[in-house]
């Protein structure tokens, strides 16, 4: 693993200055020749055309497209037609100076496929992700995605052969629509008559996973048509993907504080359960795009676009663990009925150790292992349709419109759940990453009699869908002026009607009434042989393997027993928001045609948010269900204003080095959740997450930006850019304990509650570096480094932030043979907070690497891996000694072959 040495920010800040100097001076000393536009000889460039192709042209590509923008920015572009150089969109946004990657949300713990990206250390949700420059809505597949309700994009939801490039605005201005406190994402697809007439690609792979052992099948193709007068063109992707995923892991779910523990007088923090989790699942990712493209002459432009993708993401939980909340009991004191603790070791506050016998004081057994097995039937999706209008109304004036509608979906149509648990004893010893679990009053045989014969405890579980849809229209007008420093002057509105609901039908089942606590049914009634794998936790933590239930086994108990399950909604965990916004902005730009240019403008926009939120001490009992009988509607309405100016520039010190400086205010809405959201309670650890607050302010910010940017050569650029955000207005969440009813808890019980508020404000600051250099013979590379310093006023650490970010590429391609190895670190970030409890992510890098073989002109080989070392996620809860989670997802290969015309 290579490190990155933390270096304090006043002197990176002065080092960075420095480097600044020294490359404005460079190229002055360097050039000996009058240079083209990335460096190279006139003379060399008028003897011979020199055609670059694939990883170089992409490359080449992007260099151009940042170098023309008017703002800081980052491009990555695909290397030839379908063929991105990422199997997943976020994996390639993850290469880009600044910008990483997220597998999972704090809840969730991270899968083998990366999800969501947080630029420059800020949080997933304050980037705003558009698609050809238009909001997209979404979807998420898991459960507690879902629930979280929100704004940032799935990006597991667009698989990287419908993208033709990709941009992400570190600095704004006027006509980007607002949203983007870290950062905007721009997505651009294809378009027809940018490519040959009948252009057409296919790609045929088969996927596999080291750790689920097992091969998928994957194809996409790509065909684009257009006319021979090139007025009107049709392109149409479609793809269908399987993956299978695996997940060993070992999870620590929430830590609880006991004081006067075992009558120490000390204040002690335990594990409430110590899990070891089996995840599998198979996703399904099926699709397609169509693009219209009418260009009647050059004044006029219709572009028609389409996207559908839906991910089936079925999935199946399996968590035996050891229940140390429950054995504790009665505060482990000493001389009371309840008391089971033998041996302990308490380190640094926490419960390192602990050896609980198999019965109490007064004779009772100890229930000291519980284990859930959680069947969740679930998908993700998101469709638009988009249509964007550019009409040349004369030499000076460009009016542009664009109008769509959005709409994605994340649901669980069905969640059923097992839980059973055994009288015994419990030992556990945390060492390292992990823990070892004991279980002395079990036998060896986790398919014997014995083992299998345990007691019931409950079931539960429902059916989630959480619609996300959009309608949205914008109008442009620029008007440029001749021979002057003033090049134009863009004005224009943009108007959204946004809705994102979450709709919960919970059920229940007479049998938890009848056999809870019993031994009536068990593990054993719902078993038909099924194991955990011989290899289970090999890599991570070494833990025993476990028999589980079986998923049909548990749906004939549940609906064919008892009157089956009862569904009704669940107002606890419902919320609605609906949200319209009216933008308007003028925005001038400017340019010497020599040295200087840019924009400065001011974007306006006003937010009408309506959250309705249910609540069982609302006013009027509106709401009733079996599952809350006095439950109604609580709705607020409000509105704000953002005034939002911005102003970037743009220096030519010599041809070939651009200095660059921005500043704009910017805001992020909170998400939906955060407005409205569920309340969910884990009745096991006594911890829950409150509903939203729908009086939250946004998170608000002024980004400034300083960049150098050297173009010293063809594929080639070293640059260095500061950046200091700070945020006046931020969200966090705090906690407090409070007396809850739930079903598995009817007289009540204390559950740490967490939730949502506006806390103080606070900065982010640091320093990216990037180099891209040729090296000759085929052979080059892309390196960059990021620092980012991101802390609340009042010290406090920032979710999503990574101090230590860096990429580091190497290439080599000639006509036979296209190679990539690269290497993605970030060093440890918080990820929020799960069950009352801080979950920070550890350092984590991973090698990736992809191979392409040229047959002919028209046929190629295709090799793609990603993890090649085989890392693992550690998850810890501040102290990195104290583990949260550990978990192992494997490595991925791809094989195939690709076709194109």
């Amino acid at each position: 693993m290579i490190y990155a040495p933390t270096t304090a920010p006043k002197a990176l800040f002065t080092a960075t200055a420095s480097a600044i100097a020294l490359m404005a001076a460079m190229p002055a000393a360097a050039q000996t020749a009058p240079k083209d536009s990335y460096g190279q000889d006139d003379s060399a460039t008028q003897d011979e055309d020199i055609v670059v192709t694939g990883i170089r042209a992409s490359i080449q590509a992007a260099l151009t497209q940042k170098r023309d923008s008017d703002l800081i920015s980052e491009v990555v572009t695909a290397q030839d037609i379908g063929k991105f150089p990422d199997k997943n969109v976020a994996d390639s946004l993850g290469r880009l100076t600044g910008v990483n990657v997220v597998t999972g949300s704090a809840a969730a713990g991270g899968f083998g496929e990366n999800q969501s990206v947080s630029i420059r250390g800020t949080d997933p949700a304050l980037n705003l992700t558009l698609l050809d420059g238009h909001g997209i809505a979404s979807g998420d597949w898991f459960v507690l995605d879902q629930q979280a309700g929100g704004r940032s994009l799935d990006f597991s939801l667009l698989p990287s052969e419908i993208v033709g490039s990709l941009e992400v605005y570190k600095s704004s201005q006027a006509d980007i629509p607002e949203g983007g406190v870290g950062g905007t994402i721009n997505v651009h697809s294809r378009m027809p008559l940018d490519l040959p007439a009948y252009s057409a690609s296919l790609t045929v792979q088969a996927n596999y996973n080291d750790l689920s052992d097992k091969l998928a099948p994957q194809v996409s193709g790509l065909f684009s048509w257009k006319n021979k007068a090139e007025t009107f063109g049709i392109l149409a992707t479609g793809f269908y993907q399987e993956r299978f995923f695996r997940r060993d892991g070992q999870e620590f779910l929430g830590y609880t504080s006991y004081d006067d523990f075992a009558g120490s007088g000390e204040t002690v923090a335990a594990p409430n359960l110590i899990g070891a989790s089996y995840f599998t699942q198979k996703r399904e990712r099926k699709g397609g795009t169509l693009a219209l493209q009418f260009k009647p002459n050059s004044d006029f432009e219709l572009d028609i676009n389409g996207l559908y993708s839906r991910l089936d993401a079925n999935n199946v939980n399996r968590n035996s663990m050891a229940w140390i909340s429950n054995v504790i009991g009665a505060n482990s004191t000493p001389g009371t009925d309840g008391y089971a603790l033998q041996d302990y070791t308490v380190t640094n506050g926490y419960l390192t150790a602990a050896s609980f016998a198999g019965t109490t004081a007064d004779g009772s057994p100890v229930n000291g292992r519980v284990q859930d097995d959680i069947f969740r039937d679930s998908y993700s999706s998101t469709w638009d349709i988009n249509a964007d209008a550019t009409w040349h109304a004369g030499d000076h004036v460009t009016v542009t419109g664009q109008i769509g509608y959005t709409k994605g979906k994340g649901a669980t149509t069905d969640t059923y759940a097992w839980e059973t648990y055994w009288h015994t004893g419990v030992d556990y010893q945390i060492d390292g990453k992990g823990a070892s679990v004991d279980y002395p009053d079990l036998p060896d045989d986790v398919t014997s009699a014995g083992y299998l014969d345990n007691y019931y405890s409950w079931s539960w579980g429902g059916r989630i869908i959480s619609p996300d849809r959009e309608y949205y229209a914008k109008t442009d007008v620029e008007y440029a002026f001749d021979d002057s420093l003033l090049k134009s002057v863009k004005v224009g509105a943009r108007y959204t009607d946004h809705k994102r609901e979450l709709i919960y039908d919970a059920y229940s089942w007479a049998g938890n009434g009848a056999y809870s606590g019993t031994s009536d049914v068990g593990l054993d009634t719902v078993f038909d042989g099924g194991v955990t794998p011989d290899d289970y936790n090999d890599r991570v933590s070494g833990l025993p393997g476990y028999s589980f239930a079986d998923q049909d086994l548990v749906l004939d108990q549940l609906d064919g027993t008892n009157g089956g399950r009862v569904f009704d909604f669940y107002p606890q965990a419902s919320f609605s928001v609906k949200e319209k916004t009216e933008a308007f902005y003028a925005m001038a730009k400017f340019d010497d045609d020599s040295r200087w240019r840019g924009n400065i403008g001011l974007r306006a926009v006003h937010t009408d948010l309506d959250a309705l939120q249910y609540s069982p001490n609302a006013a009027e009992a509106n709401a009733v269900t079996m599952f809350c009988s006095t439950c109604g509607t609580v709705t607020t309405s409000r509105g704000y204003w953002d005034w939002l100016p911005s102003a970037n520039v743009t220096f030519s010190l010599q041809p070939d080095l651009l200095l660059r400086g921005g500043v704009a205010k910017v805001m992020s809405r909170p998400g939906f959740a955060q407005l409205a959201g569920a309340f969910t309670a884990s009745d096991l650890a006594l911890t829950a997450t409150a509903g939203g607050n729908p009086n939250l302010d946004p998170y608000r910010a002024w980004n400034f930006n300083v960049a150098a940017e050297w173009y010293y050569g063809p594929q080639s650029l070293l640059s260095v850019n500061l950046f200091y955000l700070d945020i006046t207005s931020y969200i966090t969440t705090a906690s407090s304990t409070i007396f809850l009813v739930t079903q598995q808890h009817p007289d009540g019980a204390n559950f740490l509650v967490t939730g949502p508020v506006n806390g103080p404000g606070g900065s982010n600051k640091g320093v990216e570096i990037n180099l891209q250099q040729p090296i000759g013979a085929g052979f080059g590379f892309i390196a960059n480094y990021t620092y980012a310093d991101a802390k609340s006023s009042d010290g406090e650490v920032m979710d999503g932030n990574s101090k230590h970010t860096f990429n580091i590429t190497g290439y080599f391609e000639n006509d036979l043979l296209s190679a990539r190895l690269a290497y993605t670190f970030r060093s440890k970030f918080r990820s929020g907070i799960d069950r009352a409890t801080p979950m920070w992510q550890d350092d984590f890098g991973s090698l990736d690497g992809s191979l392409l073989v040229n047959i002919t002109p028209h046929v190629a080989l295709s090799f793609d891996a990603q993890n090649l070392t085989n890392e693992k996620l550690y998850y810890f809860v501040g102290d990195p000694s104290i583990p949260r989670a550990y978990y192992d997802n494997g490595r991925t290969f791809w094989l195939g072959a690709k076709l194109k015309f």
